[in-house]
Order: structure tokens, then C-alpha cells, then sequence
């Protein structure tokens, strides 16, 4: 006979599941872009299905008129409704009754990696969906928007002639495109580039006679753009083929542009017993990349 109750186990596992929490939420992993580079949101909440949002485009004009006018010009907004569903992804943890014995027995605290691994499998779950989208749920990502415009370079930063100047050519040109296309309505602040590329800027001078390098002098130069970022999944290679070839981003970082709906973030509920082990569950809501305003994003990429 044993005094060791399974009820007994499954208090302890609770209560040690009161440290456990802290230690997973508080943990930051400085490989996960997502949240650095998209704005978040879950203001749907977790018990909504979908999110319906407009596209927003107004058109219109002030021009001098007669007195006795009867054509003012007209201006308008046109709209176009779309809606994205949420949908859920989960996992687990647990402990076996052993384990728990073993723990309760000699008053030792629960090892916390398996939550700290769970924690990290919703992260680059939710990085993934955020960056490419999941073509078998429709969920759409930031990466590969089919609402944005792509624009093909014919020289790019590893091209053997490309000078300097070209490769500043090619830095503001997507900032470029954005303003003129707009006619200066959307003015992007932001810019993501591949890795590699992001290494040849960095690693480049301006000019022999300058300290500063390519990119350095791009950012002391561009009106526009204040953050650069390097993104390993926006090289092809990376992209477990989702991408053609490498691409640049251009966009304002802003929630009235786009967001990642994340109407429920992960959470743990109380473990449940299955034959010889407690399992703790976790589950997330995610919808996926939302852009709101198509022409605040252009894609600028390699030629194939």
C-alpha cells in the first residue's frame, strides 16, 4: 500500500504550475521578429470567430468653379469588406506519476523547460503564420500578401557589378514607389531585408573616402524609412519555398495599416490525468495578417 494519492498529485502539479506560469510568459526569445515588426492586436477577443474589416481608398478633388457651378467635382471613399476567421492551435506538457512522486517526495520544485518548450512551439507557430500565412486554414501572413504590389528588381545587393550607388538606388526604391503611388498619402517608415543583404549593407562603405557604410548613409538620406530589420525567412532558401526568391519589404509599421490578430495568446489550463501521467494543455487563437491600407506595403525582390 502507498499514501500517495493521485487527487494529491494533481494538487501538487497545480500549485507547482503557479511557478511554472511566471517563468513561461516572462520568457523573451530575441529570434522571434513577430512582434518587433507587426503590430499586434486581440482586441477581437477569444470567443469570436472572425474579424471583418474595409479597405479603405477615397478619391476626389477641389477645382475653381463658377458661380452659378452645377458639375462640382465629386469626391467619394470606396470600400471593399473582408473578413478573417480565427482559428485555434494547441499543445501540451506533462508529467508522468513517477515524476511527480519523485518531485513531491523530496520537496523539489517541477522543472519548467517542458513550458518553456510549449511557449516556444506556439512562438514559432504564430511567427510562421504571421510571416507566410497557412494556405489550409486561408489564414494570410505579412511575406506573401496577395493584396500587395511586387516589384522586380533587375540588379540586386549580390549581383558581381552592383556598385554602391546602385545599391542605394535599390534601398530607396521601394519607399520611392510607395509615396508616388499614393501621391504621397503613405509614406513608409520601415524596411525588412534578408539577412545576406542585410550583411552587404552593413558590411559595405558608402565611398573609399567614408566611414559610413551603405546602409548608414541610407538611413542618414531617406526621408522616410527609420527602421531596418534583418529577416532570415525573406531569403528563398529560408522560406521552406513559400518565396520565389529574396524580397525587401517596405511599410509603415502601424496598427491603422495592418495588424496580426491574435484574439486569444496562449494559455495553460489545469492538468488533466491520463492513466499514468498529468498532460497540461495549451491552446492560441490566431487570424492571421490583416492589411488594411494594400498601398502603405510593397514587395520589392530579386529577379528570378
Amino acid at each position: 500500500m502507498t499514501d500517495f494519492r493521485m487527487d494529491d498529485a494533481g494538487l501538487f502539479l497545480q500549485r507547482q504550475l503557479e511557478y511554472i506560469r511566471p517563468q513561461v510568459f516572462e520568457t523573451a526569445y530575441a529570434d522571434i521578429k513577430y512582434p518587433t515588426i507587426l503590430p499586434v492586436t486581440s482586441e477581437a477577443g477569444p470567443g469570436a470567430q472572425q474579424f471583418t474589416y474595409r479597405v479603405m481608398d477615397s478619391t476626389g478633388s477641389f477645382a475653381f468653379i463658377a458661380d452659378n457651378a452645377d458639375d462640382l467635382p465629386r469626391s467619394d471613399v470606396s470600400q471593399i469588406e473582408k473578413s478573417i476567421y480565427f482559428r485555434s492551435i494547441g499543445g501540451s506538457f506533462g508529467y508522468t506519476v513517477q515524476e511527480l512522486r519523485a518531485a513531491q517526495m523530496a520537496n523539489v520544485a517541477l522543472e519548467a523547460r517542458r513550458g518553456a518548450a510549449v511557449r516556444r512551439a506556439y512562438e514559432e507557430k504564430v511567427e510562421d503564420i504571421a510571416m507566410f500565412g497557412d494556405t489550409s486554414t486561408n489564414l494570410t501572413g505579412f511575406f506573401n500578401n496577395p493584396t500587395v504590389d511586387v516589384v522586380t528588381a533587375d540588379k540586386w545587393f549580390d549581383t558581381s557589378t552592383i556598385t554602391t550607388a546602385e545599391m542605394l538606388e535599390l534601398l530607396n526604391y521601394g519607399s520611392t514607389a510607395i509615396v508616388n503611388a499614393s501621391q504621397m498619402k503613405e509614406q513608409p517608415d520601415t524596411l525588412l531585408l534578408p539577412w545576406v543583404d542585410y550583411q552587404r549593407v552593413t558590411s559595405t562603405r558608402n565611398s573609399d573616402s567614408s566611414d559610413l557604410t551603405v546602409l548608414e548613409y541610407f538611413l542618414r538620406t531617406n526621408p522616410y524609412i527609420r527602421n531596418v530589420e534583418p529577416i532570415l525567412q525573406l531569403d528563398n532558401s529560408k522560406s521552406t519555398s513559400r518565396l520565389s526568391t529574396r524580397r525587401m519589404v517596405f511599410y509603415k509599421r502601424d496598427p491603422e495599416k495592418l495588424q496580426l490578430h491574435i484574439p486569444q495568446p496562449l494559455e495553460l489550463f489545469p492538468p488533466q490525468q491520463r492513466n499514468l501521467q498529468f498532460i497540461v494543455p495549451a491552446h492560441a487563437r490566431v487570424g492571421g495578417v490583416a492589411i488594411y491600407y494594400p498601398k502603405s506595403v510593397v514587395y520589392v525582390q530579386k529577379s528570378a
